[in-house]
């Protein structure tokens, strides 16, 4: 495995923007992730109705997709850089506004608080991020670069969810949410580093959803309007029903969590090797597949050893679509020049378009069945992420 680990690396080479970058990525995924697993919990436990979190989360993404323009307008004013500075104050405005609901302040204006702000990070976040990213990698070892960067991103993520259970079980989420800050914090300091890079934003608001919906870009928008269905599943269901069937232990949720991230680290690596020296978009075809077969499998989970099984199975499937279907999404990027930006933009607004529309069909689906057979959503979902 070590040997396997240092040939990986030794073959890839990342260059100083891409590290540092990817550094800002690596600190702010530890932050997400001491409380990405719990957010949908947490949120649950505050707003006392599924039905409320759904909410929620249909205003942050419907918004998003809508605002994510103005986010591009804003990025060609200031530069990719200065626009990822700028975003992350608002993060930790937004995780100050969790430690508010967490101490008791009154929810209905924290949460429409923080829907604002959140709003703000990801308009100016995101679509300066995948604009550099493309940039910043290349054709014949971006699948490469991508496996390496997600195994590092899982390698220092691997205690974290068992920390976290640990923590909430111990102190309560508001000492989670502070030391998310304080790493927040530190994530600002790599983007310092990266070299100052300008994309003009060309479209109008008229011919962005033009395109959006056009021809031109349909098997875009139908494979990452899918994405977005699916990630909804999986960030919001799939937390809050193995929470309820572990019997509310955050800390047995955490370290099963754990154990599970522990077992895909290397796959990861594979994939990325796989990406570059084969047909990408037969490698997602198998990849999704498999991926949707995952989502089938858990309708029948009941016990913590088949969580760990199933969502093992699960995160393997999701790396073999994933790896070659991100290389994809960044090969079309960096191939459309110094239309990059635009194209990122109409990816943006498809994922959180199709984000938005699942919610909505959990707001049914969770009227008529119980939470696992929302997983059947996911997996039918996951088989159009091929139409790219």
């Amino acid at each position: 495995m070590n040997s396997f680990f240092k040939k990986v690396f030794s073959k890839t080479k990342l260059s100083p923007d891409i590290t540092a970058l990817y550094s800002n990525i690596v600190i702010d995924q530890i932050g997400e992730g001491l409380v990405g697993l719990f957010m949908p919990i947490f949120l649950w436990q505050t707003f006392g109705s599924i039905n409320l979190v759904l909410l929620y989360y249909f205003c942050v993404y419907f918004l998003y997709a809508v605002l994510v323009f103005f986010g591009a307008k804003i990025m060609s004013r200031l530069g990719q850089k200065m626009s990822m500075i700028l975003s992350i104050p608002f993060k930790i405005l937004f995780f100050t506004g969790l430690y508010f609901l967490s101490v008791g302040y009154p929810v209905l204006i924290i949460t429409f608080l923080m829907i604002t702000i959140v709003e703000v990070r990801l308009m100016l976040f995101w679509v300066p991020y995948h604009t550099d990213f493309a940039g910043f990698t290349n054709k014949k070892s971006r699948g490469r670069v991508i496996g390496l960067l997600s195994a590092l991103s899982s390698l220092v993520s691997i205690l974290i969810p068992v920390f976290s259970g640990w923590l909430i079980k111990m102190y309560g989420f508001e000492v989670l949410f502070l030391i998310a800050i304080v790493l927040f914090v530190v994530s600002l300091l790599p983007l310092f580093l990266i070299k100052p890079t300008f994309e003009k934003f060309t479209f109008s608001f008229k011919e962005t959803w033009r395109k959006l919906l056009g021809r031109q870009y349909r098997r875009m928008f139908l494979s990452y309007f899918a994405d977005g269905m699916e990630n909804m599943v999986g960030a919001i269901i799939w937390p809050i029903f193995i929470f309820q069937l572990l019997k509310g232990d955050f800390l047995a949720v955490g370290a099963i969590s754990s154990l599970i991230v522990l077992f895909t680290v290397s796959a990861q690596l594979i994939m990325g090797q796989f990406t570059d020296k084969f047909d990408k978009k037969k490698l997602m075809r198998w990849g999704s597949g498999l991926y949707a077969i995952g989502w089938f499998l858990k309708i029948f989970v009941s016990t913590g050893f088949e969580i760990f099984l199933a969502s093992t199975y699960h995160n393997f499937a999701a790396i073999v679509m994933r790896t070659p279907f991100d290389a994809l999404i960044y090969e079309k990027a960096a191939d459309a020049g110094h239309y990059v930006d635009e194209l990122t933009v109409l990816r943006e607004m498809a994922l959180n378009l199709g984000r938005a529309f699942c919610v909505i069909l959990l707001f049914i689906f969770l009227s008529f069945f119980g939470l696992q057979w929302t997983f059947i959503l996911a997996g039918v979902a996951s088989l159009f992420v091929n139409i790219l």
